[in-house]
């Protein structure tokens, strides 16, 4: 099925998915990007403000798909509050329309579990091991995909079959979080419907699950958008611009952008991650920039 929905601006699908808040996305040589979105293959080009999309969906597909890119949401007006912060202007212009995706909760909280200390090519690779492993195939334009394997599938494995992953001291976690979850003992959905604080206890409350990852699904699945997620890359660019490069705990640098941005948060946390990750040696030797960050 092809699916077209225009007038989207801003819109960036290369910048969405090459951004590190979905790691089932990979450019085609033809310049699109496929995906395996819950249990649709979706390839996706951008022309302009139009994203053309086939899947192996039917007519229901379109208002997910809508959903999950976000393209209900006014992001030039989020752009223009953003670039109210003068330090910004420079990551809100080279990913102008880097959309927050909404994505499946089960998913995004094992894919991050799985990020714990690993680089963003090892954790695709890792999900597509577990994937082909254990998920289900979907046949789609000649090829065969993979859904993500449901908590029950990963719950029944022992630590020597999620070992055949090569997902390292990661897998006992996954093993756990997945008995609780396929045993009642949290409801990811549900998640969405409490304020962020408590949604984010709850999941701090979860094997190998720290404020980190806890906020990586909070703002990449559970629409916290004042979530601000602190990795290698945030620490650097935050004490970059606003700490003179001086080495600053994790905790401050939260409630600084928390303090700052506020609702807004989460959106300038995925510019700035995106912008930083991409063109960090120009921010850290640009024009009129002595600052190291520490």
């Amino acid at each position: 099925m092809e699916i077209t929905f225009t007038g989207i601006h801003p819109f960036n699908l290369e910048a969405i998915a090459e951004s590190g808040q979905a790691f089932r996305w990979s450019r085609m040589e033809d310049g699109g990007y496929l995906g395996v979105v819950g249990n649709l293959v979706i390839k996706a080009f951008q022309e302009g403000d139009t994203l053309r999309v086939f899947t192996n969906g039917g007519e229901d597909s379109i208002g997910f798909i809508r959903d999950y890119f976000d393209l209900e949401r006014d992001y030039r007006e989020i752009e223009d509050k953003l670039c109210g912060f003068e330090e910004l202007v420079p990551a809100v212009k080279f990913c102008s329309g880097n959309r927050i995706l909404h994505q499946e909760p089960w998913e995004t909280l094992i894919s991050f579990i799985l990020s714990a200390n690993n680089s963003i090519p090892n954790i695709k690779r890792t999900i597509e091991r577990m994937c082909s492993c254990y998920g289900i195939p979907v046949e789609f334009e000649g090829g065969t995909y993979y859904t993500f394997p449901a908590p029950e599938v990963l719950a029944s494995l022992s630590e020597d079959q999620i070992r055949d992953t090569r997902c390292g001291f990661r897998g006992k976690y996954v093993i756990a979080v997945a008995r609780m979850i396929a045993g009642g003992g949290i409801d990811l959905d549900e998640l969405e419907k409490l304020p962020t604080g408590e949604a984010r206890k709850l999941l701090m409350q979860l094997p190998g699950v720290g404020r980190k990852i806890a906020d990586c699904v909070l703002l990449f699945s559970l629409r916290k958008f004042d979530a601000f997620p602190v990795d290698v890359w945030i620490k650097r660019v935050v004490e970059h611009i606003y700490f003179d490069g001086r080495e600053m705990p994790v905790k401050k640098i939260i409630k600084f952008a928390e303090g700052r941005f506020g609702p807004l948060a989460g959106f300038a946390q995925q510019y700035l991650f995106h912008y930083t990750r991409t063109c960090w040696g120009d921010i850290k030797g640009g024009p009129g920039s002595e600052k190291e960050p520490g």
